[in-house]
């Protein structure tokens, strides 16, 4: 099957003072048609910015690309200029961000947004822009969506403001979207919404979707496939159903260690000692041999192999050596 996106030994860099300090290293993972692929990991380990570089919204004069591919369909977007990325942001390629209130533009209306969208990227009157707009709204489950045209972000709940942003995103039918933390400053309830929506999304559009997050209750829902990051590398990547009934890495096993369960009785969740090392300190060897119960003396010293346990699933690890 061939690949819908590729990104392959992908290498970032931010700059610190005078210096460029490497944050994402040699990160690898694929995402197919119609797929939906997780990116898990504790805050800080590399999935938002991954995903930006995808998207070419890097900040900047201040991070850098220093090595790899993002192939999308064939085209490596790596370099691309400012230009040519616009025309490829919005409509084969879109993102839902984290947080819909400060992703929305406060002074403009709901309806402006969406049809700025339309309106940059097609042909269509504004007549018709305006029509296509609310047909959006009302597939992502938006009631009254030619009043909402007219109404300021504010005026919406987070629930509906998370809705507006994909329906936003998903306006010109992309190939692929990269959700970041969809569901993030949502309540149970509308969590479990939004997530339905999403899988209905994929679905009725066709689409890809990349869905960054920490909550592994949300990859078991959503995700075919997922990839485990920590401290800016991939330790652990395949089929959502193989890693969890047999996860390998030692630090895939903790982060499903910590998750509540349901048939068993736990006095105390599981805590993975220690913490993520920063990027100007980044240890020699595994990066997770100072939290890992597993250690030996070679993880301290040498960076782990990838290794293929089955299939596609691989980890980076000496156990497996």
């Amino acid at each position: 099957m061939t690949a819908l996106l590729e990104v392959n030994n992908l290498h970032i860099a931010f700059r610190k003072e005078k210096s460029f300090i490497p944050t994402v290293e040699g990160v690898s993972f694929h995402v197919n048609s119609r797929e939906t692929v997780g990116i898990v990991g504790e805050s800080g380990c590399g999935k938002s910015v991954t995903s930006l570089a995808i998207m070419g919204l890097l900040p900047r004069g201040i991070s850098r690309i220093d090595y790899g591919e993002i192939l999308f369909e064939g085209q490596n977007l790596v370099g691309l200029s400012s230009e040519e990325y616009r025309k490829i942001r919005g409509r084969e390629i879109s993102m839902i961000f984290q947080e819909p209130m400060t992703s929305l533009n406060p002074v403009f209306t709901i309806g402006d947004q969406l049809m700025e969208m339309v309106l940059e990227h097609t042909a269509q009157p504004k007549k018709q822009a305006f029509k296509h707009s609310v047909e959006m709204l009302e597939k992502v489950g938006i009631p009254r969506a030619e009043e909402i045209m007219h109404d300021y972000p504010h005026q919406l709940s987070g629930g509906m403001r998370q809705r507006v942003m994909i329906a936003m995103a998903l306006s010109l039918n992309p190939k692929l979207l990269i959700a970041d933390e969809p569901t993030t400053a949502l309540d149970v309830t509308i969590q479990a919404q939004i997530l339905e929506l999403m899988q209905q999304i994929k679905n009725d559009f066709d689409t890809s979707v990349i869905m960054i997050t920490h909550d592994l209750g949300v990859v078991a829902e959503v995700c075919d496939r997922v990839v485990v990051m920590y401290a800016g590398k991939v330790v652990e990547q395949g089929d959502v159903k193989a890693i969890f009934k047999n996860p390998r890495h030692p630090y895939t096993i903790g982060l499903l260690q910590s998750v509540p369960s349901l048939t068993e009785e736990r006095d105390q969740l599981y805590s993975i000692r220690g913490s993520v090392p920063l990027p100007e300190n980044m240890p020699a060897g595994c990066r997770f041999a100072s939290r890992c119960d597993h250690a030996k003396p070679e993880c301290f010293e040498h960076e782990p192999p990838e290794v293929q346990i089955e299939g596609d699933h691989t980890t980076s690890c000496w156990l497996y050596r």
